[in-house]
C-alpha cells in the first residue's frame, strides 16, 4: 500500500470520527438549550462527511450498488459473528455493564442490518 493509500484511510477514519464526534457535541448542546451551538457542530460534522466521503471515493471503495450491497451485509455479517460477542465478553468480564449494553444494542441491530442488505441484494437479482 502506498503512503497516499494509508494517508487517505487515516483521513477517511479521522474525518468519520470527528463527523460522529460532533453530531454527539450538538445532541449535548441541545440538551443543554444551545439550539445555536448545536447548529454550529451539525454545520462542521456535515463538511466532515463531506471528505470523508470524498476520500472514500477516491480509495475505490464506493462500487456498484450491488457491489456495495453484498459488501455490506458481508461487513454486518463479521460483527454478528465475530466483533460485538467478543466485545460483549470482555465489557461483561471488566464489569463494565454500559458498555456492554452499548455492544448488545449494537449487535442486535447489525442483525436487521444483515438482513435489510441480504433481501434487498434478492431483489436486485
Amino acid at each position: 500500500m502506498s503512503r497516499t493509500d494509508e494517508n487517505l484511510k487515516i483521513a477517511f477514519a479521522n474525518e468519520s470520527q470527528t463527523n460522529v464526534e460532533y453530531l454527539a457535541y450538538a445532541h449535548q448542546a441541545m440538551e443543554e438549550g444551545l439550539m445555536e451551538m448545536a447548529q454550529l457542530f451539525r454545520e462542521a460534522a456535515g463538511a466532515e462527511i463531506v471528505h470523508a466521503l470524498s476520500h472514500l471515493k477516491v480509495m475505490g471503495v464506493v462500487k456498484s450498488t450491488k457491489e456495495n450491497l453484498r459488501e455490506a451485509a458481508e461487513g454486518e455479517s463479521l460483527e454478528i459473528l465475530s466483533m460485538y460477542p467478543k466485545f460483549i465478553e470482555e465489557a461483561e468480564s471488566e464489569g463494565r455493564e454500559e458498555a456492554a449494553n452499548s455492544f448488545r444494542i449494537a449487535f442486535e441491530r447489525e442483525k436487521h442490518h444483515r438482513s435489510m442488505f441480504q433481501q434487498a441484494l434478492k431483489h436486485m437479482g
